[in-house]
């Protein structure tokens, strides 16, 4: 770019040149009786005019460029420093979930809750059907959530799916060897959502309980306004 200035400053040394030796020339040629010494001092004055006319026009871009970069360079820092501040305030940025109280997962739609959450609701709803509730979940739960324990004193195994999907076969399958796991004489499964036509087929064929979100939905209405 600096040769480009360079070379535009020229053109305005040459252009410069060019109007004042025309115009001093006019001038001269005008007035009868002017001494040839003024006819060189028009050339040399044309000359170093338009020298002085062509460095300002390059200094002046110069400057300019600089001052253009700067600009863009500030700019950038303020647009980072301000993204950055964005960041550390924005509202997307994740703040840690505020825990429930039973009494707020009791009230809470069923399907606001978090899968935790989820699961404590339905220890909550079986403890006040009359079972004794044992929470499982983790890792290494082989599908199973809650073990439930009648006054008969068998033991049920149940699983708990906050879900929009519907619930595959693959679950009622796990669920099965979690049930023998845990030692449980049956399972359930209980969801927000539906089972596929193949999870109630394998379901039906193992012996396992299906609660969908119907279902699901009555029996917390029932429970909650008793």
């Amino acid at each position: 770019m600096a040769k480009t200035y360079y070379a535009e400053g020229r053109q305005v040394a040459y252009l410069v040149r060019g109007l004042f030796i025309l115009g001093g020339l006019g001038i001269y040629f005008s007035i009868p009786g002017l001494h040839w010494g003024f006819f060189f001092g028009i050339l040399f004055g044309s000359i170093i005019l338009g020298e002085i006319f062509g460095g300002i026009w390059t200094r002046k871009r110069r400057r300019d460029k600089k001052a253009r970069k700067t600009a863009r360079t500030s700019g950038v820092r303020q647009s980072s420093s301000n993204k950055s501040k964005a960041n550390a305030y924005s509202p997307s940025t994740k703040a840690p979930m505020k825990k429930l109280t039973d009494a707020q997962i009791i009230k809470a739609d069923v399907r606001t809750l978090s899968g935790t959450d989820f699961e404590r609701l339905m220890e909550l709803y079986y403890m006040d059907q009359g079972y004794s509730v044992q929470r499982v979940g983790g890792s290494g739960d082989h599908e199973v959530d809650l073990i439930l324990k009648g006054k008969e004193g068998y033991k049920i195994a149940v699983q708990c799916k906050r879900w929009k999907q519907d619930v595959g076969n693959d679950i009622v399958l796990r669920l099965k060897a979690g049930k023998q796991v845990h030692g449980c004489y049956d399972a359930w499964i209980v969801t927000t959502s539906n089972f596929t036509k193949a999870a109630k087929e394998a379901a039906d064929r193992l012996n396992i309980k299906l609660i969908n979100g119907l279902s699901l939905d009555d029996r917390l209405r029932r429970w909650k306004t008793k």
